[in-house]
């Protein structure tokens, strides 16, 4: 497979979140400067520890809607917080997000985290009609049975993260990772490729998940934020977000 490079981030934390250390006006410059056009500001659900005040996805409105070059997705990472994929942010606190990724975190849970438990998590977060991506499923901490998720995944149209953070850091993430995106080649479930950065200079860079998809021959057209119009379409058809500067 020929050389990857992502044209949308759609997995990136600013300093709301308040393990992260740059600003969106930072993280929109570093896409820029990477050559990407957009980027989803995705911090976290109110059950994280850092999470921002909700006034944080209230205030979005604000927000420009492109920043350079770089056009904005303003959204939330929310936490799927129990077995039976309930969300920590309720109809009204997810209508104010544009682009959600619902991941499990472990100071977010309280339930046993047994395979069969976090599996029926995942089948039934996927019911979620708000839900768009599914983020980091290879961490080790929440085992699950892959291919019954993977199909329902799919069967419910949400897009498959593969997270250069969890790769990196997480132990296990990246041995999961072989046998989980083998099975979403072998079912054609898109994906994206995202960084998790919480750093500008994180943005765009995911050198540990191209390689693991170029050793696999994963197939392009199934990497869905290779080309941001893509991702704009599918926000716009879902949302009916304008890609339309206000300020401009």
């Amino acid at each position: 497979m020929e050389h990857i490079q992502i044209a949308a981030d759609l997995h990136t934390h600013t300093v709301a979140s308040t393990h992260a250390y740059s600003t969106v006006q930072e993280m929109a410059h570093a896409a820029e400067a990477r050559g990407l056009t957009l980027l989803g500001i995705t911090d976290h659900g109110p059950a994280s520890p850092d999470a921002p005040h909700k006034w944080h996805f209230h205030n979005y409105k604000i927000l420009p809607r492109r920043i350079g070059s770089v056009w904005l997705l303003k959204g939330a990472e929310a936490d799927i917080i129990d077995e039976f994929g309930t969300l920590d942010m309720d109809e009204k606190e997810i209508s104010f997000c544009e682009w959600v990724v619902a991941s499990y975190h472990t100071a977010c849970v309280s339930f046993e985290r047994k395979p069969e438990l976090v599996t029926q998590g995942y089948l039934r977060v996927c019911e979620n009609p708000h839900v768009d991506v599914i983020g980091h499923p290879t961490t080790a901490m929440f085992p699950f049975d892959y291919e019954p998720c993977i199909k329902r995944f799919k069967e419910y149209g949400k897009l498959v993260e593969i997270n250069e953070s969890s790769l990196q850091w997480k132990p296990g993430a990246l041995q999961n990772a072989k046998v989980f995106y083998a099975l979403c080649k072998k079912w054609d479930v898109p994906i994206v490729l995202n960084t998790d950065a919480h750093y500008a200079g994180l943005v765009g860079k995911t050198p540990i998940a191209e390689q693991l998809l170029a050793d696999m021959d994963f197939p392009r057209r199934l990497i869905w934020n290779l080309d941001a119009e893509r991702i704009k379409e599918m926000a716009s058809a879902k949302r009916g977000i304008q890609f339309v500067n206000e300020y401009d």
